[in-house]
Parts: C-alpha cells; structure tokens; sequence
C-alpha cells in the first residue's frame, strides 16, 4: 500500500461515530417531539373531557330543576316559581346545589364566586339595571333525592319568566310570534303549539289555557375550572277540563245507543266521587254527551232521544236527552295537532315502560286504584273484559272494547282510531270521562285513511253500544285536574351561553 493511500485512510478516520451520534441525536429528538406531541394530545384530551363534564354537569342541574317543576315530584318547586317579570320581587329563583360544600351567592354581581353575569340580559329587555344584589331575587337548594355520586359539579340555576328582547345591534323588536306593536318585555306563553307574545301581565289573561314560558340558566364548574353555561326553555301544557262523561271529538259521529234502561250517563259533576279532594275544582255540571259543533250536536241527540230519560245533564229532563255542543271548551284538543299533542303528553306521563303496551295485550298489569291511581298506555286496540277495574288515565290508539263488567274511575282517552265498542251483560261503569277522536279520514272501526293533517279537525268518532247490563257514565272533573298536576315540564330550546 502506498504512503497516500494510507494517508486518506487515516483522514477517514471518525465518520461512523459522528454518524452514528447524529444518528441518536435525531432518534431522540424524534422521540421527544413524539412524547411532547402525546403529552400535547393527552392535556387537550383532558381539557376536552374536563369541559364536556362541566357541560354534562348544567345539564343535570337544569334537568334536576325542570323534573322539580312537577307539582307531584319531589321537593317541588311548583308553588315557588316566578309569576313576577324580570327586575320585579320574587322574579329571579336560584336554585342552589349545596353539595359542593360552597355557599355561593349568584345574585351578587360582583363579590360572587360564581356570578350570574348573564341575568343582566334579562334585566335589559325589561329597560331595568343589572345592580348588586339583583332586584328580586330568591332561592332555595337542590333536592337530596336527586344526589349524584360522584357529587355534580353544577353550581346554580336560576329560573325567570321569558319575555321579549330586541334583535341584537338593531332597534327591531324581535318577537317570538312576529306580531308587530308589543315591544320588548312583553311576557311569552305557551299556547299548546307555539310561543306567543302578550303585555296583558299573565298568560291566564290572554287564554286561560295559556302557560308562561321559563327560561332556566344552570352554571357549571368542575374543580380544575372548566366552566359551562347552558340555558333552557321549558313549557308544559294546561288541558281543558274534558266537558262531560262521554264526548264525541269530531264532527258524523256515529253512536250506535244501547237499549237497555239501566244505562244512564251523567253530566252532573261530581268531583272526586263526591268525596272532593286538595286539587278539586268546584263542581261543574256539563251535558250528557258533548258534540263537536252543531250538526254533531243534532245526530247526537236523534241518536240518544230514543231514551231521553238515560242522558241526564245540562238542560236534560226526563223527555230531552242532555246533548250539547262543547266545541268551545275543547279548545287545543279541537285539533288533531292538540290531540296528538295529548297524546303525547300522557304517554309521558305514563313513564315506566312497563305501563305502555302494544297491540292487543292480554292484561293490564297495573290497572290503578283510587288511592293508587296509574296511567296506561295501549298503542293499538285492547279489550276490557270480566270484572277488570282500574283508576288512572287510560289512552287507547287503536279499538277499546269493553266486553262484561269494566268499571274504570278515571280518564279514558281513545285517541288515533277513535273506535268504542261495548258488548255482553254485565254492570261496567265510568266515573270520570270518555273521550273518543278519531284522527285518520274514513268510517271507524276498520275503515282508516291516511292520518289527518295536525291542523285539521278530527275525523269521526265512533260508538257502538249492544247488549244489556246496567252500565252508568258518571262525570267526575276532579279527573281532568289530576292530569293536569301530572304533567311534566318539557324543554322546547337549549343553548349554550358565554361565561
């Protein structure tokens, strides 16, 4: 080997360790960014979760507090929820949850923890100032029967009546039903389909079945400070007092009257049995059997004049049947939308899956009694039958047939088919209402078209009545009042708001 070869060599020297140090250096540069970029993926992992669980924790403050609405659930709030406009006394209810072990004070604006900066919004629409402590405000704590394990990072919710407000950087009224002239702060109510506006001061005094809306706002803080604001709008629904034992809602009906004499329906109201009861309105006697206008009215009583002295009521006498038009006091349920808004209203009310059948079932597992009263749902046809007895609300989609002795006390709401058929011997009674609306086009009961649309009026009710027995319908409004009380408040608006 030459002298120059071995000086190249020589200068070659070196190079495989320089190689491989650039080589770990880059291998651990490239192991850092990994384990940097995963302790990046795991902190916005964390930071997500921490948020979502501040969120899911508003909304199971606010639905802790829209179930206490109920006036049936427990720790109600029913009887302490505002009736007054924002910046009026007793218009601001907090709710606030205790088991975070803080005594915090939302409607101190400043030198709160947690402060409600939001409800100053709901003062401006009023033309009122926000102010420290805020002008009428209440409170009262979370229910320990809806405690949470792990305890529930909500702080407060705040309930107010909904009012008006003026679209956001314009001086436009922006109204919830778009009727010109009533400015903001006017109050909003619940008509059964859809928000209305009024400046009459209550919603009783633009419709009697008229409900406010309330607007509910829930904080939300998790240890680590994940923060949420959610806010809601909650409405229930005030049903009619059904006007009478037995109402045909709709116009043809068909009543294929029984002959017998011992059966008799009875308008004169007697409220809870005659027993009265807390709730109980006064009584309020209706006509025998309620018609959806007039010519219904006329069919109704050629129908039932064959036995005039079985219908007794409102303007009954021994010679005239008690038949009468009730189509003003139907009210929402004059719709097929009311009626399948009802509909709807009672299944939830009815809960427990185990209370809602499908077609035909061979029992009624609790029927109810009146000290236990029970709401049921059959979603198609079912048949009472025997000496079956049950109290409560019943709804019934598709046929009821009544066959032997069923006596119900109660609510009986055939709804969707429309169709009543009762046969056999035997002594059933009804102490309560019947009401029967069909909501599809043609002839009951097995003549169906195509569903009604929800603004058109209900198609025809149908009851047929053969064989004898004594049977008596016995008016009881006391019924209606209980499905009232039992109705939940449901959330109709969600939003997250800015904290």
């Amino acid at each position: 080997m030459t002298k120059s070869c071995k000086k190249n060599r020589n200068s070659e020297k070196g190079i495989a360790l320089f190689v491989a140090i650039f080589t770990v250096l880059l291998i651990t540069a490239i192991g850092a960014s990994m384990i940097m970029l995963t302790m990046t993926d795991t902190t916005i992992s964390g930071n997500f979760r921490d948020e979502q669980k501040a969120f899911f924790a508003a909304k199971a403050g606010m639905e802790e507090v829209r179930d206490r609405f109920r006036n049936t659930a427990d720790n109600s709030i029913f009887t302490i929820l505002p009736a007054a406009l924002p910046g009026n006394p007793t218009s601001f209810l907090y709710v606030l949850n205790p088991r975070n072990a803080e005594a915090d004070t939302p409607w101190l604006t400043t030198g709160s923890a947690y402060p409600d900066t939001e409800v100053c919004n709901e003062l401006s629409k009023m033309g009122s100032a926000c102010g420290s402590p805020l002008p009428g405000y209440y409170s009262t704590t979370a229910s320990p029967t809806y405690a949470m394990n792990p305890v529930s990072s909500w702080k407060w919710t705040r309930i107010n009546l909904k009012v008006n407000s003026t679209a956001s950087g314009t001086s436009t009224t922006n109204l919830v039903d778009n009727t010109p002239g009533l400015g903001p702060g006017a109050l909003v109510c619940w008509n059964g389909a859809y928000e209305v506006a009024t400046t009459l001061g209550t919603c009783a005094a633009m419709n009697p079945n008229f409900l406010p809306v309330y607007v509910m706002t829930t904080l939300a803080v998790t240890p680590s400070g994940s923060r949420r604001m959610v806010q809601a709008e909650a409405i229930s629904n005030k049903y009619p007092t059904l006007p009478g034992p037995v109402i045909f809602d709709g116009a043809s009906p068909i009543f294929n009257a029984p002959s017998s004499n011992a059966f008799t329906v009875n308008g004169n109201d007697v409220p809870n049995g005659g027993h009265g009861g807390a709730g109980c309105p006064a009584a309020n006697n209706e006509y025998a059997l309620g018609a959806y206008n007039d010519p219904a009215k006329q069919t109704l009583t050629t129908d039932a004049n064959g036995r005039p002295q079985s219908y007794q009521g409102l303007n009954g006498t021994p010679t005239v049947a008690s038949v009468g038009n009730v189509g003003s006091q139907l009210t929402m349920l004059a719709t097929v939308g009311g009626l399948q808004n009802l509909a709807s209203a009672v299944t939830l009310m009815a809960g427990n899956e185990s209370n809602v059948y499908g077609n035909n079932p061979s029992t009624i597992l609790r029927p109810g009694t009146d000290a236990n009263p029970q709401v049921n749902v059959v979603n198609g046809d079912v048949t009472l039958s025997g000496n079956w007895h049950g109290a409560g609300i019943l709804l019934v989609t598709g046929t009821l047939h009544f066959h032997g002795t069923p006596t119900y006390d109660g609510l009986i709401l055939v709804i969707g088919q429309g169709a009543v058929i009762k046969d056999g011997g035997g002594n059933g009674t009804l102490d309560g209402s019947l009401l029967v609306a069909n909501l599809y086009s043609g002839t009951p009961p097995s003549n169906y078209g195509p569903l009604l649309s929800p603004s058109s009026t209900p198609g025809i009710p149908y009851f047929d009545w053969t064989g004898g027995g004594t049977a008596n319908f016995q008016y009881d409004s006391c019924w209606s009042t209980m499905m009232n009380t039992l109705q939940s408040y449901r959330v109709v608006a969600v939003r997250e708001m800015m904290y």
